[in-house]
């Protein structure tokens, strides 16, 4: 009989998203693959030496030589470089909220990201195509600490289109959302470009719900910005609200992913879930074309063939950096008054050649960079 498959699992926990370990084992696991998991906790993600332990723990202890993590990006070249020296393929997830400066590529780590920033970026780049003069960000005092606003900025090029910047203090006033307002309208932008997350996503909500600032310029969004309180609102009151995003649940989605995760789990997947899920399905492609066969080399020379079709698109890695290359969207938030349902209709698509990752990994890194070292979404 022929030895079971071992396969590692390195997963940061989240008290912002309790789920987000569950759900990117749910998604991994719908593949149905026919190996053994080990699974280690990393923390938020932040801490390169406890990484590094897990994976030697998983390498040493239980043979394990292909690893599946979700990461943050502290230090994470440490982490990278002894997988590589290692012989250990590691398959990386991540939601892709820093910028990607001075990073090098190594030999068995391929990073299949979310592409936050990269988003934020091709959305520069359209706003600056829509003639737009003014523009104003809306931000926490958390997500701030991350490269969105700069990944944006780089995408306007040489006109910077910024009229102000509003940042949730850490501890809100008890006036906030008049704050907000006062802020927003006083520059009276073409539109803002609002990116709050998780507990901090909730806490906007209820400001705009107070001061309807969303009813009177066009939102550009992130899809951690979306929560129940803002689509009631939008029910109420509909507005123009656009999201960018590499994927939304209700997208064209021709591998039948959505449909499978709500079937076995009952809900609907999250950006998590569909990480694991894409994690899980290159494994499984390159297992099935190896035939099992784990060396290192052959495991690599397959990962460069690599062309399977995935709920964002096609999977493939850019061989200039080892990262994914998915589309960007622009998502309009609509209102199906005949069934009283939200949806979000694509209305743009940025079809990505990898230039934003393969500029940013050239450029030296900033001295004054957002000084947050947890994985983004992970406190």
């Amino acid at each position: 009989m022929a030895n079971t498959i071992k396969i590692g699992i390195l997963i940061p926990k989240s008290r912002q998203y309790p789920t987000l370990d569950r759900d990117f084992m749910r998604g991994l696991k719908l593949n149905n693959l026919n190996v053994k998991f080990f699974v280690e906790s990393i923390g938020i993600g932040a801490d390169e030496k406890m990484i590094i332990e897990k994976i030697q723990k998983l390498n040493f202890q239980e043979d394990v030589s292909i690893i599946i993590g979700f990461f943050g990006h502290h230090n994470i070249a440490e982490v990278y470089n002894y997988a590589s020296n290692n012989d250990i393929l590691l398959l990386a997830a991540e939601i892709g909220a820093t910028m990607p400066y001075e990073t090098q590529t190594y030999k068995g780590v391929y990073i299949n990201s979310f592409g936050l920033a990269e988003s934020c970026y091709h959305l520069g780049n359209y706003l600056k195509t829509k003639n737009y003069q003014k523009i104003v960000s809306s931000t926490s005092f958390y997500d701030s600490g991350y490269g969105m606003l700069s990944a944006i900025e780089y995408g306007f090029k040489e006109k910077n289109l910024f009229s102000g910047h509003y940042i949730t203090p850490f501890v809100p006033r008890e006036n906030e959302s008049a704050h907000m307002d006062q802020f927003i309208n006083t520059h009276e932008p073409d539109a803002v470009f609002a990116f709050y997350s998780g507990l901090y996503s909730e806490e906007n909500a209820n400001f705009v719900n107070q001061n309807k600032i969303t009813q009177k310029y066009p939102f550009y969004v992130t899809p951690f910005f979306i929560n129940d309180t803002i689509l009631q609102e939008y029910k109420n009151t509909q507005y123009e609200l656009y999201v960018v995003s590499s994927w939304m649940q209700n997208d064209t989605d021709t591998t039948n992913f959505t449909n499978e995760y709500k079937d076995k789990y009952s809900e609907n997947p999250s950006l998590f879930s569909i990480l694991g899920y894409e994690n899980g399905l290159i494994l499984k492609n390159i297992l099935l074309n190896t035939d099992n066969n784990l060396q290192i080399n052959s495991l690599i020379e397959e990962i460069k063939k690599l062309e399977i079709a995935g709920p964002r698109g096609n999977i493939e890695f850019d061989k200039d950096t080892n990262t994914t290359l998915f589309n960007h969207h622009i998502y309009q938030l609509n209102f199906d008054s005949a069934n009283s349902n939200i949806n979000f209709k694509k209305i743009q698509t940025f079809v990505n050649d990898g230039h934003f990752t393969k500029a940013i990994t050239s450029f030296t890194k900033p001295d004054q960079v957002g000084g947050w070292q947890n994985a983004y979404l992970c406190h």
